[in-house]
């Protein structure tokens, strides 16, 4: 089911992050920093279902926005936020803006969400008020047709009933002797008559297959209750059971539900003869969804371990292989340049040349520069192999070294807004907090090709959120993820999933391509449950 999509317009853009990080989750959403810019958004999207606007902005207010929206399409349900509850302005906003609900601000988070919740369910009752008078127009027509088909087929009902009737009367007979079992049962038992047509069902069968009561599974078939790519089969080997009473084999199948949708199920089958000639044909129904989704999901963990294996071995010999090449480029170079150093200051010093204080001072600043530059550099290395200052200084430090460090080799601006957290997780756990957001920047600096990005770290009712977010070219995330996509940054993302797994967390990532990407990682805040 498609996400209640809500477009929120504020000009105070932390509001924006406010809303989007307490609400993404459950609704999709789509902030405009200004009323031109929510307006704008609105005629290029028809699917939004409601629109929360500030009132007093830059510009175009929040009443002049929705009053135009409201000429372009009134469907959507309109919500007025504002610090001010004069009744002039109310009754404007009402008027011209033709909203549904004014809300005082600070607003309040579960406040706001019951409104929202009725907002949702009353754009869905319009929907579906405009849905359902064109089809019950087409359905009058359609009744009328199927009035006169009754009429013709009525007379051969009854016939049908008289026969129904009397095997009913006959499976009475026998019904009480195998009734608890059945009703204890966890499996399926259906009986058909010899035209394929359900005369008995256990409540497991109702149960299971959803539908309200006995007579409410009746209407159905054998064949036409299967999956349309099982019934030639299934037709086939109950044609040569009833001819021979051959048994045969449970076969794995999908049974429609009430809903239209299908469950994977077990189906065996066999005969019941009855005293007055007639043969029932039974069948026992063992519902093995759960057992299907288990089967499922070890064969795509398999997979998945298996591809992040062979990732893990690539990128343990690409990083062999990049500190290989850093040793041999870099310190190697820097390390010759310090011998060559100390073979001109010992050549001095045996040269006839008369050498001076000043001038062998000159040489050993110098070598100590080169040295400084060695020791910066091992600094340098010892970082990325292992994050020393989550050891030393905890999370919330290496946080804001990480932030130093990430500027002064990249461009890319960031706002962070941090509150501690590492109070809530021991120092291994804060380890791969700290890895987390290394690997989120680092995707967005080889990746992302943004301008600038947004942190935040906060404590939210119970739970610690952690959120990245760039203005970059954004990506599609289920081929990504899936490995379909031809991209080194799968891997990372694979890996940033099994550190949330071992934090016992949960990542949601949001990517639309050109429009930026965002990941929010959330974790309880009370680490001993």
């Amino acid at each position: 089911m498609e996400k209640f999509k809500i477009l929120f317009v504020d000009d105070e853009e932390i509001n924006l992050i406010n809303f989007r990080m307490i609400f993404q989750n459950r609704y999709e959403i789509i902030t405009a920093i200004s009323g031109e810019e929510g307006l704008q958004y609105f005629k290029e999207q028809d699917d939004i279902g409601l629109v929360i606007s500030d009132q007093r902005m830059p510009g175009l207010s929040g009443t002049e926005m929705l009053g135009r929206m409201y000429a372009i399409n009134p469907d959507p349900v309109r919500i007025l936020l504002t610090a001010h509850n004069q009744v002039d302005d109310i009754l404007d906003a009402i008027n011209k803006g033709h909203i549904y609900q004014y809300i005082l601000k600070p607003w309040d988070t579960t406040d706001l969400t019951l409104q929202i919740e009725r907002c949702r369910s009353l754009f869905l009752l319009k929907k579906q008020n405009i849905s359902m008078a064109a089809e019950l127009a087409g359905k009058n027509e359609y009744l009328e047709e199927m009035n006169n088909k009754l009429r013709l087929t009525n007379d051969a009902l009854q016939v049908d009933v008289l026969r129904r009737q009397k095997l009913e009367t006959s499976l009475r007979e026998s019904e009480e002797r195998f009734s608890k079992f059945t009703h204890a049962s966890q499996d399926m038992i259906i009986l058909f008559d010899a035209k394929g047509r359900a005369i008995y069902t256990n409540p497991a069968a109702e149960r299971l297959l959803v539908y309200s009561g006995h007579a409410d599974f009746m209407i159905f078939p054998l064949t036409s209750s299967l999956h349309p790519d099982d019934q030639a089969t299934v037709r086939k080997e109950v044609f040569q059971l009833l001819q021979d009473s051959t048994p045969v084999a449970p076969r794995e199948l999908r049974m429609m539900l009430k809903d239209g949708t299908y469950l994977d199920v077990e189906m065996s089958f066999f005969i019941i003869d009855l005293e007055n000639g007639e043969r029932l044909l039974g069948s026992i129904v063992r519902d093995i969804a759960k057992r299907k989704v288990a089967e499922n999901n070890l064969i795509l963990s398999e997979e998945r371990l298996r591809n992040l294996s062979a990732m893990l071995i690539t990128a343990q010999d690409d990083e062999r292989r990049r500190i290989s090449m850093e040793l041999h480029d870099d310190f190697g170079q820097s390390l010759a340049a310090l011998k060559l150093q100390l073979r001109a200051l010992e050549n001095s010093v045996y040269s006839a040349d008369k050498l001076t204080p000043d001038t062998i001072g000159g040489e050993l600043q110098e070598l100590s520069h080169y040295v400084n530059l060695l020791i910066e550099k091992v600094r340098h290395l010892s970082r990325e192999l292992w994050p020393m200052v989550v050891d030393h200084l905890g999370v919330d430090a290496a946080f804001e070294h990480l932030f130093s460090g990430f500027l002064e080799y990249s461009k890319i601006k960031i706002d962070a807004h941090l509150e501690s957290v590492g109070e809530y997780f021991p120092v291994e756990e804060q380890r791969h907090l700290y890895r987390l957001l290394q690997e989120s920047l680092n995707n967005v600096v080889k990746h992302a090709d943004a301008d600038s990005i947004q942190v935040s770290a906060r404590v939210i009712n119970d739970d610690v959120v952690i959120g990245v977010y760039d203005d970059g070219c954004g990506f599609d995330v289920d081929s990504v993820v899936s490995g379909e996509s031809n991209t080194t940054c799968g891997m990372g993302l694979q890996a940033m999933q099994e550190r949330v797994k071992i934090l016992h967390g949960q990542m949601d990532m949001t990517s639309i391509p050109g429009k930026g990407t965002s990941i929010i990682f959330t974790f309880a805040a009370n680490r001993d449950d």
